[in-house]
Parts: C-alpha cells; sequence; structure tokens
C-alpha cells in the first residue's frame, strides 16, 4: 500500500476531478479544482526527478500561502522528497541554516523570495538547486504521480528548538501523517467534502499544514488561503466564501473580536484555537462576533494537535480537550510515574502524531523520548472526563501572536554583538500578542536599545526581534550559574527592572 500523503490530493482528483481544491485569495480569488491542482503538484514532481532529485532527497519550500506553496509541497512528496517548509519572514541566515544542517538538495521558492532564496544558498556553501515554483510548474518534464512512499519514511522536516537547547529538525512520517489526519477529520474536526476552511495560518508551521492542508484535502473539502492576515479582509472572505471551519491562533480572534461593524460570518459552524493559551474573555467575545463556538486545542511541533475541544463535547474553560483518536496522555511526575486525575504534572504524549525524532540528533531524540512516551516540558493535569488543560509550558519558551519563540536563539544573535556581555531573553505579558519579547542585556559600554535592535534584525525574522531591551549591572543567577529567569520576569513585572519599548507592529485593519 503507498503511504504517500500525496494520495490525500491524488485520490480525490480521481474520484471528483472537477470538485474546487482552493481558491487563492492573493491572486484575485483563483481557484483551481482537485484535478488541476494534482496536475500542477504532479509537474513539480516531474521537473524534480528531472533534476536527479528523488526519495529520500530534501526540498526546502518558501513561499507565501496559496497556489505555490501547495503545488511545491505535493509536488515534493509526489517525488518521494521530503518537504522542509520555511517561513517566509526567515533572514537570509536563518534559511541558510536549515539548508546546511538538513542537507537540503534543493529550495522552492516563489518570486517575491527568489532574491533571498539565492543568498540563502551561497551562504550555506551547498549546492542546493534554487528553483521558482512556477517555473517547475511551467517545466516541460512532464507529470509524475505519488511516489510508492514506505510508512516509516520522513515526508516532512520542521524546525524548532523542541523542548530543549538549538534548532532541532523535527521528523514526521507519511504513516504519522496519514494516520493523524484520518483520526483528525473522521474523530475530532468532522470535516466533509461540503466544508470551505480559511487558510489563514501559517502553512509553514505544523499547524497550519495539517489544518488547512491536509485534514480539508483528505476530506475532500475546499480551503481559501489568505497570504497575510487582516482581520477586516478575512471576515470578508469569511462571509464571501461562506467559511465553514476557521482554525487560527488566540492573537487572530483578539484581532477578530474587536473588529466592528462588519456581517457576522453566515455559515462558521465553529471554529478552533491552538498555539498558546486563549484568555476566556477573548473567547467569549470572538464567539459573539463570529457567531460561533471557538475552542481550544493543544500540541506541539513534536506532537501537534494532541488534544481538541470540539464540539459536541462541551466547553470547558481553559481546556484543550480530549485526545485526538490513535493519541494517548499521561501526567506525570519528574520521575515519569502517573500522578492521579487533577493533579498537575508534566504532559507525556504517545500516539501516531508524535515525530519519529530529531534529525542527525540521536541524544535529543533520546532525551525527550524515554519510556515511548513523549516529554513536553508543559506542565498540566486531566479531569474525569479525561480533558487536558495545560497550567505552565516549558519554562523558557515564549508564545508571541501563537508563535513558538525560543530565547536562545535569540540570546545567541545578541551575544555576538560586541557590546553585549550577557544577555536573558524573557517574555512579558502583551495585551495583543499575548507575550512580547524582552532582551535584558549587560552591556559593557553604551550602546543603545537602538542599535542592538538593528542588529538583530539583520539576523533574525522579524516575529523574533525584542521589542523591549532592559540593561542591567549583573544577571540573576543560581547556585549552578544558570540565570534566573523567572527571577527577571517578576522584576520586570513589579518594576524593579524597565524596559524601554521600541516600536511594535500591529496588523493592517
Amino acid at each position: 500500500m503507498n503511504a504517500n500523503v500525496g494520495s490525500f490530493l491524488h485520490r480525490w482528483a480521481q474520484r471528483d476531478p472537477e470538485r474546487t481544491a482552493l481558491v487563492d485569495s492573493g491572486r484575485g480569488n483563483l481557484a483551481l479544482s482537485y484535478r488541476e491542482l494534482d496536475r500542477q503538484a504532479s509537474r513539480v514532481a516531474a521537473h524534480l526527478l528531472a533534476l536527479g532529485l528523488g526519495p529520500g532527497d530534501r526540498v526546502a519550500i518558501c513561499t507565501a500561502n496559496g497556489l505555490d506553496f501547495v503545488a511545491a509541497w505535493f509536488g515534493t512528496v509526489y517525488a518521494g522528497c521530503t518537504t522542509l517548509p520555511i517561513p517566509v519572514m526567515s533572514t537570509a541566515h536563518e534559511i541558510a541554516f536549515r539548508l546546511k544542517h538538513a542537507g537540503c538538495k534543493a529550495l522552492l521558492a516563489d518570486v517575491d523570495r527568489s532574491e533571498i532564496a539565492h543568498e540563502s544558498s551561497v551562504r550555506a556553501g551547498t549546492r542546493a538547486k534554487v528553483l521558482q515554483v512556477e517555473e517547475a510548474i511551467a517545466s516541460n518534464s512532464g507529470e509524475a504521480p505519488p511516489w510508492g512512499a514506505a510508512p516509516d519514511s520522513v515526508a516532512m522536516l520542521l524546525y524548532t528548538s523542541g523542548t530543549t537547547g538549538a534548532a532541532k529538525g523535527v521528523c514526521i512520517t507519511h504513516e504519522s501523517l496519514g494516520a493523524h489526519t484520518k483520526a483528525l477529520v473522521e474523530q475530532t474536526l468532522g470535516l466533509t467534502e461540503d466544508d470551505r476552511v480559511l487558510g489563514t495560518l501559517p502553512l509553514t508551521h505544523s499547524y497550519g499544514i495539517r489544518t488547512t492542508l491536509l485534514a480539508p484535502f483528505f476530506a475532500g473539502a475546499r480551503t481559501v488561503f489568505v497570504p497575510k492576515f487582516s482581520p477586516t479582509r478575512t471576515l470578508e472572505l469569511c462571509t464571501t466564501h461562506r467559511i465553514t471551519w476557521l482554525p487560527a491562533v488566540p492573537t487572530m480572534f483578539v484581532a477578530w473580536a474587536n473588529q466592528q461593524g462588519k456581517p457576522i460570518p453566515p455559515a462558521l459552524r465553529w471554529c478552533l484555537s491552538a498555539g498558546a493559551p486563549l484568555l476566556e474573555d477573548v473567547r467569549l467575545r470572538a464567539e459573539k462576533r463570529l457567531g460561533a463556538p471557538v475552542r481550544q486545542g493543544y500540541g506541539l511541533t513534536e506532537a501537534n494537535l494532541t488534544t481538541i475541544n470540539a464540539p459536541p463535547d462541551v466547553a470547558v474553560r481553559g481546556s484543550s480537550g480530549k485526545p485526538v483518536g490513535g493519541v494517548t496522555l499521561r501526567i506525570a511526575d519528574d520521575f515519569g510515574e502517573e500522578l492521579p486525575l487533577g493533579v498537575h504534572g508534566e504532559v507525556l504524549v504517545r500516539g501516531q502524531n508524535v515525530m519519529a525524532g530529531y534529525l542527525d540528533d540521536k541524544l535529543a531524540t533520546a532525551h525527550v523520548m524515554r519510556g515511548d512516551w513523549l516529554h513536553t516540558g508543559d506542565i498540566g493535569f486531566l479531569d474525569d472526563e479525561g480533558r487536558l488543560t495545560i497550567v505552565d509550558r516549558s519554562k523558557d519558551l515564549i508564545l508571541r501572536g501563537g508563535a513558538s519563540i525560543y530565547p536562545s536563539e535569540i540570546e545567541d544573535v545578541l551575544l555576538h554583538h560586541p557590546a553585549a556581555h550577557g544577555v536573558a531573553v524573557v517574555g512579558q505579558p502583551d495585551d495583543y500578542y499575548g507575550e512580547e519579547i524582552v532582551a535584558v542585556v549587560v552591556r559593557d559600554s553604551n550602546v543603545t536599545a537602538k542599535e542592538l535592535d538593528e542588529w538583530a534584525r539583520e539576523r533574525l525574522a522579524p516575529y523574533k526581534v525584542p521589542r523591549r531591551y532592559a540593561f542591567v549591572e549583573a544577571l540573576p543567577q543560581g547556585a549552578s550559574g544558570k540565570t534566573l529567569k523567572r527571577r527577571l520576569r517578576d522584576q520586570l513585572v513589579s518594576g524593579e527592572i524597565i524596559a524601554e519599548q521600541l516600536p511594535s507592529y500591529r496588523p493592517a485593519k
């Protein structure tokens, strides 16, 4: 049996070829049928194969949400290659790291990212071929259907700092994506071929790929892709295209809850929030504005969409719901022993949504995969109905607008500035983003926040750049010499340490 997840698309192209698969709102609401999309993916696959790429080779993708990404992603898996989605706001430095670390043979980019793609390939010092998606689709290499992939072959690599340490490549197999998607659609989300999904989540992250690409295409549904989030524009699209299901992150629900004067979307059944905690007040206001239930889910890149508080289950304040089919949870103490219901402990996950491991990092994999359980580092409890509530998370992780920010990456960049003697990056509460990034710096000169901001912007994607800087004589340290970040957070909240606020970004109306 062919385990290739590209069969989701290919199957519907054969079963109901004229059914609309996607609408690209960034291209004037260009609509493509399953047959047309399958043909474009097949051409990308044939182009990759003609260039000598094939099963096991890794292909990076850096495009905006829409047709280019979808054709590139499915074309890559059709060819038996492993996809490596890269966030579109990444710098050349960040892209080069991924290309080099993963040993990518090619980088598929859209026209807008062609220049940075070439620069990144040069920086990486590899021989990664830089290809434009539109040229691959238009090539005369023919067409290639989905390759006969083995269940345990890696379909996708996603980079994350994981629960600890520096950036790692999370390996996700065809079998894992296939089984988890099937369970999501049939047992939890209840998607059918009549559903219309709004694709405003970044397709370069696991949450977006699973909910707006894989799940709808498995169900034969339609996704309306949005290249850039705007609360006004997305509400208009929900009305125009009669969107029935809406997955998003808390920041988006905040923006929607604050929107006035637009009609309530007429066809929404329910909405899913994940990526960060959703405040109950925001959830209730968003429900009123959107005219549909808003529920929470929980997951991480290593085990995405582990639990979902999906209808018809009742909404439980703060709960992320019950495990998706094929997923098992355990709440454990520091020794990995299971704790009773209602008792707080570390969330352990086992099931078909769990990664195969970190790329070329057996030590890190063994550290988090102990006793056949993924140790998430998040703290939560289970109620008597088996619903999960997260009460704390990996202590250093910053969740800004639904994006996972790993302080170690930012600290490494700032510490390379000649005037930075010590750096600790922490999260500070923010009304819009949930958390904002604060850099606490020990400096050996009169370097300014503006100068450090310019340094960071050259090396980090905009969403990772600190918006607040505080300068101290020394960082608080424990007996082991480790920086006490909890103390820093407390000092920032109490005003003992004052952080300078730089101009902050807010999305367009």
